[in-house]
């Protein structure tokens, strides 16, 4: 778990074996007015990324949440951007399928 305020990008994870992945995010606390904006990214070394561009509904209340993501390449990340300087407490998840 993650407490945070500003934004939050995930470990890199080396994926270029699976076919497909599934993306958690499971938000255990978010300050009131705070909206959180979740968007997977992709790298062909780990290093620079780019947006994929598949993304989350916006995130506003406890809960669990996720995302479908196919045809990806070698490194995949999720990035959360919150709306303002809100605090946030997340768990990530990144599930793949070869």
């Amino acid at each position: 778990m993650t407490t945070c305020s500003d934004t939050l990008a995930s470990e890199p994870y080396e994926t270029g074996w699976a076919d497909e992945a599934l993306v958690f995010v499971r938000i255990h606390e978010i300050e009131k007015g705070a909206i959180l904006q979740g968007k997977v990214q992709v790298s062909v070394d780990g290093i620079t990324w780019v947006d994929e561009g598949t993304v989350f509904s916006p995130m506003e209340k406890v809960g669990d949440y996720f995302v479908k993501v196919k045809e990806f390449g070698g490194w995949l990340r999720l990035v959360l951007e919150p709306n303002a300087e809100k605090n946030y407490k997340v768990t990530t998840y990144l599930v793949l399928k070869g």
